[in-house]
Protein backbone atom coordinates (compact mmCIF):
# COMPACT_ATOMS: atom_id res chain seq x y z
CA UNK A 1 0.00 0.00 0.00
CA UNK A 2 0.90 3.47 -0.61
CA UNK A 3 2.73 5.23 2.67
CA UNK A 4 0.01 8.39 1.42
CA UNK A 5 -2.82 5.98 1.69
CA UNK A 6 -1.30 3.94 4.11
CA UNK A 7 -1.13 7.45 6.24
CA UNK A 8 -4.57 8.77 5.58
CA UNK A 9 -6.26 5.05 6.20
CA UNK A 10 -4.36 5.02 10.19
CA UNK A 11 -5.33 9.16 10.16
CA UNK A 12 -8.76 7.85 11.49
CA UNK A 13 -9.90 9.09 14.87
CA UNK A 14 -8.68 5.92 17.69
CA UNK A 15 -9.94 5.50 20.79
CA UNK A 16 -7.97 6.26 23.36
CA UNK A 17 -6.21 3.49 25.64
CA UNK A 18 -4.62 6.24 27.55
CA UNK A 19 -5.05 6.04 31.19
CA UNK A 20 -5.81 9.50 32.84
CA UNK A 21 -8.47 11.64 33.39
CA UNK A 22 -10.29 13.28 29.75
CA UNK A 23 -13.77 14.57 28.42
CA UNK A 24 -16.55 12.07 29.60
CA UNK A 25 -17.79 9.77 27.02
CA UNK A 26 -21.40 11.95 27.68
CA UNK A 27 -18.85 14.74 26.47
CA UNK A 28 -17.71 13.02 23.72
CA UNK A 29 -21.28 11.59 22.32
CA UNK A 30 -22.50 15.47 22.10
CA UNK A 31 -18.98 16.48 20.21
CA UNK A 32 -19.22 13.91 17.89
CA UNK A 33 -22.76 14.26 16.79
CA UNK A 34 -22.02 18.00 15.34
CA UNK A 35 -22.54 18.62 12.05
CA UNK A 36 -19.22 18.60 9.94
CA UNK A 37 -19.52 21.40 7.85
CA UNK A 38 -16.03 20.20 5.82
CA UNK A 39 -16.24 17.85 3.35
CA UNK A 40 -15.66 14.43 4.00
CA UNK A 41 -12.69 14.08 1.09
CA UNK A 42 -9.51 14.77 2.83
CA UNK A 43 -10.72 15.27 6.30
CA UNK A 44 -7.90 13.79 8.66
CA UNK A 45 -9.11 15.66 12.03
CA UNK A 46 -11.96 14.32 13.62
CA UNK A 47 -14.58 17.47 14.24
CA UNK A 48 -14.63 16.52 17.81
CA UNK A 49 -11.20 16.33 18.66
CA UNK A 50 -10.29 20.20 16.54
CA UNK A 51 -13.62 21.42 19.19
CA UNK A 52 -11.99 19.80 22.44
CA UNK A 53 -8.56 21.18 21.17
CA UNK A 54 -10.12 25.24 21.15
CA UNK A 55 -11.28 24.26 24.68
CA UNK A 56 -9.01 23.06 26.95
CA UNK A 57 -6.56 25.70 24.88
CA UNK A 58 -8.37 28.35 25.73
CA UNK A 59 -8.94 27.07 29.15
CA UNK A 60 -5.37 28.06 30.13
CA UNK A 61 -4.59 31.53 31.39
CA UNK A 62 -2.96 33.55 28.72
CA UNK A 63 -4.63 31.71 25.93
CA UNK A 64 -7.25 34.09 24.37
CA UNK A 65 -6.55 33.76 20.56
CA UNK A 66 -6.44 31.15 18.10
CA UNK A 67 -2.65 31.82 17.69
CA UNK A 68 -2.54 30.71 21.02
CA UNK A 69 -4.38 27.48 20.45
CA UNK A 70 -1.73 26.83 18.01
CA UNK A 71 0.84 26.87 20.41
CA UNK A 72 -0.56 24.77 23.31
CA UNK A 73 -1.79 21.75 20.94
CA UNK A 74 2.17 21.93 19.95
CA UNK A 75 2.93 21.63 23.69
CA UNK A 76 0.65 18.84 24.09
CA UNK A 77 2.05 15.67 25.11
CA UNK A 78 1.46 12.30 23.13
CA UNK A 79 -0.87 11.14 26.04
CA UNK A 80 -2.93 14.32 26.38
CA UNK A 81 -3.03 13.99 21.97
CA UNK A 82 -4.59 10.25 22.91
CA UNK A 83 -6.81 11.49 25.10
CA UNK A 84 -8.13 14.21 23.08
CA UNK A 85 -8.85 11.17 20.16
CA UNK A 86 -6.20 13.53 17.78
CA UNK A 87 -5.50 10.89 14.53
CA UNK A 88 -2.83 8.22 14.65
CA UNK A 89 0.11 8.34 12.14
CA UNK A 90 1.04 4.91 11.57
CA UNK A 91 4.43 5.86 9.33
CA UNK A 92 5.27 8.76 12.15
CA UNK A 93 4.65 6.21 14.84
CA UNK A 94 2.83 9.19 16.76
CA UNK A 95 -0.16 11.11 17.13
CA UNK A 96 -1.33 14.12 15.07
CA UNK A 97 -1.79 17.67 16.39
CA UNK A 98 -3.70 20.29 14.58
CA UNK A 99 -2.36 23.52 13.32
CA UNK A 100 -4.00 26.83 13.92
CA UNK A 101 -5.67 26.92 10.66
CA UNK A 102 -7.48 24.05 10.98
CA UNK A 103 -8.81 24.84 13.82
CA UNK A 104 -9.35 28.47 12.53
CA UNK A 105 -10.89 27.24 9.33
CA UNK A 106 -13.31 24.32 11.24
CA UNK A 107 -14.59 27.40 14.20
CA UNK A 108 -15.63 29.91 11.36
CA UNK A 109 -17.47 27.22 9.35
CA UNK A 110 -19.09 25.64 12.36
CA UNK A 111 -23.28 26.10 13.32
CA UNK A 112 -23.15 28.50 15.91
CA UNK A 113 -26.50 27.05 17.64
CA UNK A 114 -25.25 23.24 16.93
CA UNK A 115 -21.78 24.36 18.99
CA UNK A 116 -24.31 26.23 21.60
CA UNK A 117 -26.62 23.29 22.53
CA UNK A 118 -23.41 20.35 22.59
CA UNK A 119 -21.33 23.00 25.40
CA UNK A 120 -23.85 24.82 26.93
CA UNK A 121 -27.41 24.16 28.67
CA UNK A 122 -28.51 22.95 32.31
CA UNK A 123 -26.02 20.11 33.54
CA UNK A 124 -27.01 18.00 36.59
CA UNK A 125 -26.51 19.47 39.94
CA UNK A 126 -23.03 18.91 41.49
CA UNK A 127 -22.75 19.20 45.22
CA UNK A 128 -18.92 19.61 45.73
CA UNK A 129 -17.90 20.19 49.96
CA UNK A 130 -16.90 23.69 50.32
CA UNK A 131 -13.06 24.00 49.53
CA UNK A 132 -13.32 21.03 46.90
CA UNK A 133 -13.12 21.24 43.18
CA UNK A 134 -15.07 18.01 42.96
CA UNK A 135 -14.86 14.98 40.37
CA UNK A 136 -11.43 14.72 41.06
CA UNK A 137 -9.68 17.35 41.22
CA UNK A 138 -7.30 18.29 44.10
CA UNK A 139 -9.07 20.04 47.09
CA UNK A 140 -6.02 21.94 47.53
CA UNK A 141 -5.95 24.59 44.03
CA UNK A 142 -9.60 25.60 45.39
CA UNK A 143 -9.07 28.44 48.18
CA UNK A 144 -11.65 28.00 50.55
CA UNK A 145 -13.36 32.03 51.13
CA UNK A 146 -15.76 30.40 53.72
CA UNK A 147 -17.58 33.61 54.39
CA UNK A 148 -17.75 33.86 50.34
CA UNK A 149 -19.06 30.01 50.68
CA UNK A 150 -21.34 30.69 52.75
CA UNK A 151 -22.99 33.37 50.87
CA UNK A 152 -23.31 31.52 48.17
CA UNK A 153 -24.75 28.30 49.25
CA UNK A 154 -26.86 30.64 50.84
CA UNK A 155 -28.44 31.63 47.55
CA UNK A 156 -28.25 28.58 46.09
CA UNK A 157 -30.49 27.89 48.34
CA UNK A 158 -33.16 30.28 47.85
CA UNK A 159 -32.33 30.03 44.00
CA UNK A 160 -33.64 26.50 44.03
CA UNK A 161 -36.89 27.51 45.33
CA UNK A 162 -37.82 30.41 42.98
CA UNK A 163 -35.25 30.03 39.91
CA UNK A 164 -34.42 32.56 37.35
CA UNK A 165 -32.70 33.16 34.53
CA UNK A 166 -31.03 36.43 32.81
CA UNK A 167 -31.11 37.68 29.47
CA UNK A 168 -28.80 40.09 27.86
CA UNK A 169 -27.12 41.37 24.94
CA UNK A 170 -23.13 41.73 24.02
CA UNK A 171 -20.95 43.36 21.65
CA UNK A 172 -18.02 42.04 20.33
CA UNK A 173 -16.27 45.36 20.13
CA UNK A 174 -12.92 43.82 18.03
CA UNK A 175 -15.06 41.17 15.68
CA UNK A 176 -16.69 43.26 12.69
CA UNK A 177 -18.72 41.72 9.60
CA UNK A 178 -17.42 42.49 6.05
CA UNK A 179 -20.07 45.53 5.86
CA UNK A 180 -18.29 47.33 9.07
CA UNK A 181 -20.86 46.36 11.68
CA UNK A 182 -19.91 44.86 14.74
CA UNK A 183 -20.85 41.00 16.41
CA UNK A 184 -23.63 41.34 18.93
CA UNK A 185 -24.39 38.40 20.86
CA UNK A 186 -27.86 37.61 23.06
CA UNK A 187 -27.49 35.35 25.73
CA UNK A 188 -29.21 34.10 28.33
CA UNK A 189 -27.53 32.98 31.85
CA UNK A 190 -28.71 31.19 34.68
CA UNK A 191 -28.66 33.51 38.17
CA UNK A 192 -26.24 31.88 39.70
CA UNK A 193 -24.03 32.32 36.36
CA UNK A 194 -24.13 29.68 34.47
CA UNK A 195 -24.30 30.30 30.89
CA UNK A 196 -26.98 28.60 28.99
CA UNK A 197 -26.97 29.79 25.58
CA UNK A 198 -26.89 32.58 22.51
CA UNK A 199 -27.27 33.89 19.16
CA UNK A 200 -26.31 36.02 16.92
CA UNK A 201 -28.36 39.74 16.39
CA UNK A 202 -28.57 40.11 12.87
CA UNK A 203 -27.81 43.34 11.35
CA UNK A 204 -31.39 43.70 9.94
CA UNK A 205 -33.00 43.12 13.32
CA UNK A 206 -32.31 44.17 16.99
CA UNK A 207 -32.37 41.93 20.46
CA UNK A 208 -36.32 41.91 20.70
CA UNK A 209 -37.08 40.08 17.84
CA UNK A 210 -34.50 37.11 18.76
CA UNK A 211 -36.34 37.01 22.45
CA UNK A 212 -38.13 33.87 21.60
CA UNK A 213 -35.53 32.37 19.58
CA UNK A 214 -33.15 31.79 22.25
CA UNK A 215 -35.86 31.23 25.12
CA UNK A 216 -37.51 28.21 23.30
CA UNK A 217 -35.67 25.17 23.60
CA UNK A 218 -35.58 26.11 27.60
CA UNK A 219 -37.94 24.34 30.13
CA UNK A 220 -38.83 27.55 31.98
CA UNK A 221 -41.82 26.32 33.72
CA UNK A 222 -41.76 28.06 37.21
CA UNK A 223 -38.73 30.31 36.23
CA UNK A 224 -38.01 34.18 36.54
CA UNK A 225 -37.12 36.00 33.08
CA UNK A 226 -34.91 38.90 34.01
CA UNK A 227 -34.18 41.59 31.38
CA UNK A 228 -33.78 45.08 30.75
CA UNK A 229 -36.28 47.68 29.58
CA UNK A 230 -35.41 46.97 25.96
CA UNK A 231 -37.25 43.50 26.27
CA UNK A 232 -40.20 45.47 27.30
CA UNK A 233 -42.28 44.16 24.77
CA UNK A 234 -46.03 42.93 25.33
CA UNK A 235 -46.25 40.34 22.93
CA UNK A 236 -42.96 38.37 24.28
CA UNK A 237 -44.19 38.78 27.61
CA UNK A 238 -47.26 37.30 26.91
CA UNK A 239 -45.62 34.31 24.78
CA UNK A 240 -43.20 34.05 27.93
CA UNK A 241 -46.39 33.25 30.67
CA UNK A 242 -48.90 31.44 28.47
CA UNK A 243 -46.89 29.67 26.32
CA UNK A 244 -43.61 28.39 28.13
CA UNK A 245 -45.08 28.68 32.24
CA UNK A 246 -42.77 31.42 33.07
CA UNK A 247 -42.46 34.52 35.16
CA UNK A 248 -40.98 37.58 34.29
CA UNK A 249 -39.24 40.98 35.99
CA UNK A 250 -39.83 43.29 33.22
CA UNK A 251 -37.95 47.03 34.07
CA UNK A 252 -39.84 49.90 32.82
CA UNK A 253 -38.20 53.26 31.53
CA UNK A 254 -38.87 56.08 29.42
CA UNK A 255 -39.25 54.32 26.39
CA UNK A 256 -42.62 53.36 27.57
CA UNK A 257 -43.61 56.94 28.74
CA UNK A 258 -47.17 56.25 29.60
CA UNK A 259 -46.70 52.93 31.86
CA UNK A 260 -44.03 54.66 32.96
CA UNK A 261 -45.58 57.53 34.60
CA UNK A 262 -48.33 55.35 35.70
CA UNK A 263 -46.00 53.50 37.44
CA UNK A 264 -43.93 55.93 38.63
CA UNK A 265 -47.15 57.92 39.80
CA UNK A 266 -48.31 55.09 42.49
CA UNK A 267 -48.33 56.38 45.95
CA UNK A 268 -45.54 54.59 46.73
CA UNK A 269 -44.98 57.16 49.87
CA UNK A 270 -47.63 55.36 51.76
CA UNK A 271 -46.30 51.53 50.58
CA UNK A 272 -43.92 49.85 53.25
CA UNK A 273 -40.65 49.17 52.54
CA UNK A 274 -40.59 45.49 51.64
CA UNK A 275 -37.04 44.58 51.93
CA UNK A 276 -33.46 46.43 52.47
CA UNK A 277 -30.13 45.09 51.46
CA UNK A 278 -26.98 46.69 51.85
CA UNK A 279 -23.40 45.90 50.74
CA UNK A 280 -19.53 46.79 50.62
CA UNK A 281 -16.94 46.44 47.51
CA UNK A 282 -15.59 47.63 44.98
CA UNK A 283 -14.85 50.79 46.71
CA UNK A 284 -18.30 52.02 47.65
CA UNK A 285 -21.19 51.19 50.14
CA UNK A 286 -24.64 50.19 48.73
CA UNK A 287 -27.88 49.82 49.94
CA UNK A 288 -30.96 49.01 48.08
CA UNK A 289 -34.47 49.03 49.13
CA UNK A 290 -37.67 47.99 47.63
CA UNK A 291 -41.14 48.34 47.79
CA UNK A 292 -44.28 46.26 46.22
CA UNK A 293 -47.50 47.05 45.50
CA UNK A 294 -50.30 44.69 43.86
CA UNK A 295 -51.89 46.60 40.37
CA UNK A 296 -54.12 45.90 37.94
CA UNK A 297 -55.43 47.03 34.66
CA UNK A 298 -52.30 48.06 33.41
CA UNK A 299 -50.85 48.17 29.73
CA UNK A 300 -48.85 45.12 30.23
CA UNK A 301 -49.65 41.38 29.95
CA UNK A 302 -50.26 39.08 33.56
CA UNK A 303 -48.96 42.12 35.56
CA UNK A 304 -50.00 41.72 39.04
CA UNK A 305 -46.93 43.96 40.78
CA UNK A 306 -44.78 47.10 40.79
CA UNK A 307 -41.70 47.36 41.88
CA UNK A 308 -39.40 50.07 42.93
CA UNK A 309 -35.99 49.83 43.58
CA UNK A 310 -34.10 52.31 45.38
CA UNK A 311 -30.49 52.61 45.44
CA UNK A 312 -28.19 54.49 47.12
CA UNK A 313 -24.72 54.49 46.67
CA UNK A 314 -21.48 56.28 48.76
CA UNK A 315 -17.78 56.58 47.47
CA UNK A 316 -15.89 55.24 50.47
CA UNK A 317 -13.19 57.45 49.26
CA UNK A 318 -14.76 61.02 48.51
CA UNK A 319 -17.80 60.18 49.96
CA UNK A 320 -20.20 61.03 47.18
CA UNK A 321 -23.65 59.71 46.94
CA UNK A 322 -25.67 58.81 44.75
CA UNK A 323 -29.16 57.92 44.10
CA UNK A 324 -31.24 56.01 41.76
CA UNK A 325 -34.55 54.41 41.39
CA UNK A 326 -35.73 51.63 39.09
CA UNK A 327 -39.45 50.89 38.35
CA UNK A 328 -40.58 47.14 37.28
CA UNK A 329 -43.84 44.98 36.74
CA UNK A 330 -43.49 41.56 37.64
CA UNK A 331 -46.14 38.47 36.93
CA UNK A 332 -45.41 36.98 40.46
CA UNK A 333 -47.90 37.71 42.92
CA UNK A 334 -47.31 38.41 46.41
CA UNK A 335 -48.42 34.67 47.34
CA UNK A 336 -45.34 33.67 44.96
CA UNK A 337 -42.81 35.96 45.45
CA UNK A 338 -41.97 38.10 48.78
CA UNK A 339 -40.30 41.38 48.84
CA UNK A 340 -37.00 39.67 49.35
CA UNK A 341 -37.25 37.10 46.67
CA UNK A 342 -38.02 39.91 44.28
CA UNK A 343 -35.05 41.90 45.72
CA UNK A 344 -32.44 38.74 45.04
CA UNK A 345 -34.18 38.30 41.63
CA UNK A 346 -33.50 41.85 40.82
CA UNK A 347 -30.03 41.45 42.17
CA UNK A 348 -29.33 38.39 40.32
CA UNK A 349 -29.63 39.68 36.85
CA UNK A 350 -26.23 41.16 37.58
CA UNK A 351 -25.41 37.14 36.96
CA UNK A 352 -25.40 38.24 32.98
CA UNK A 353 -23.24 41.49 33.56
CA UNK A 354 -21.17 39.56 35.21
CA UNK A 355 -20.49 36.77 33.10
CA UNK A 356 -19.40 39.27 29.54
CA UNK A 357 -17.48 41.34 32.12
CA UNK A 358 -15.39 38.40 32.55
CA UNK A 359 -15.12 37.48 29.09
CA UNK A 360 -13.74 41.30 28.26
CA UNK A 361 -11.47 41.48 31.49
CA UNK A 362 -10.07 37.69 31.90
CA UNK A 363 -10.74 36.66 28.22
CA UNK A 364 -9.59 39.88 26.40
CA UNK A 365 -12.66 39.12 24.03
CA UNK A 366 -12.90 42.50 23.44
CA UNK A 367 -9.74 42.67 21.85
CA UNK A 368 -10.03 39.57 20.33
CA UNK A 369 -10.33 40.26 16.04
CA UNK A 370 -11.65 37.28 14.82
CA UNK A 371 -14.14 38.07 12.39
CA UNK A 372 -14.81 35.94 9.39
CA UNK A 373 -18.16 34.08 9.04
CA UNK A 374 -19.27 32.03 12.28
CA UNK A 375 -16.06 32.72 14.04
CA UNK A 376 -16.82 34.99 16.86
CA UNK A 377 -19.57 33.57 18.15
CA UNK A 378 -18.59 30.21 18.39
CA UNK A 379 -15.45 31.32 19.92
CA UNK A 380 -17.49 33.49 22.39
CA UNK A 381 -19.46 29.90 23.38
CA UNK A 382 -16.08 28.48 23.94
CA UNK A 383 -15.26 30.85 26.47
CA UNK A 384 -18.92 30.72 27.68
CA UNK A 385 -18.12 26.82 28.45
CA UNK A 386 -14.64 27.39 30.04
CA UNK A 387 -16.31 29.61 32.79
CA UNK A 388 -18.95 26.81 33.50
CA UNK A 389 -16.70 24.33 34.10
CA UNK A 390 -14.32 26.24 36.28
CA UNK A 391 -17.54 27.74 38.26
CA UNK A 392 -18.84 24.00 38.19
CA UNK A 393 -15.12 22.98 39.80
CA UNK A 394 -15.81 24.86 42.72
CA UNK A 395 -14.22 28.27 41.81
CA UNK A 396 -15.02 31.19 43.11
CA UNK A 397 -12.71 33.47 40.62
CA UNK A 398 -12.33 32.65 36.75
CA UNK A 399 -8.58 33.47 36.76
CA UNK A 400 -7.87 31.36 39.91
CA UNK A 401 -8.96 28.50 37.69
CA UNK A 402 -7.45 29.36 34.31
CA UNK A 403 -4.12 29.47 36.22
CA UNK A 404 -4.78 25.99 37.91
CA UNK A 405 -5.52 24.40 34.28
CA UNK A 406 -2.71 25.87 32.21
CA UNK A 407 -1.28 22.16 31.30
CA UNK A 408 -2.91 19.96 28.80
CA UNK A 409 -3.64 17.15 31.04
CA UNK A 410 -4.90 19.51 33.91
CA UNK A 411 -7.31 21.26 30.60
CA UNK A 412 -8.55 18.06 30.07
CA UNK A 413 -9.37 16.83 33.80
CA UNK A 414 -11.26 19.91 34.21
CA UNK A 415 -13.19 19.63 31.34
CA UNK A 416 -14.60 16.37 32.66
CA UNK A 417 -17.32 18.69 33.78
CA UNK A 418 -18.28 19.73 30.69
CA UNK A 419 -21.27 16.97 30.62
Amino acid sequence: MPAVALSRAGARVVESCVDGPGVTAEGWARLEALPDPRSPQGRVYPLACLVAVALCALTAAGHDRLSAVGQWVKRASQADLARLRAPWDPIAGRYRAPDEKTVRVVLDRLDPQALSRALLGPRPARTPAAGAAGDGLPATTVRVWRSRRAKAVAAVAARSRLPGVALDGKTSRGARRPDGTRVHLLGVTEHAGRFLDQVEVDVKHNETSHFTDLLAPLDLSGTVVTFDALHTVRSNLDWLVTTKKAHYIAVIKANQPKLHARVKALPWAAVPTAATTREAGHGRLETRTIKTAHVADLDLPHAHQAIKITRRRQDTRTGKTTRETIYALTSLSATHATGADLARLARDHWSVEAGHHIRDVTFTEDHATSRTRHGPINLATIRNTVINAIRDAGYLHIPEGRRDHTTPTEALHLHRLIT
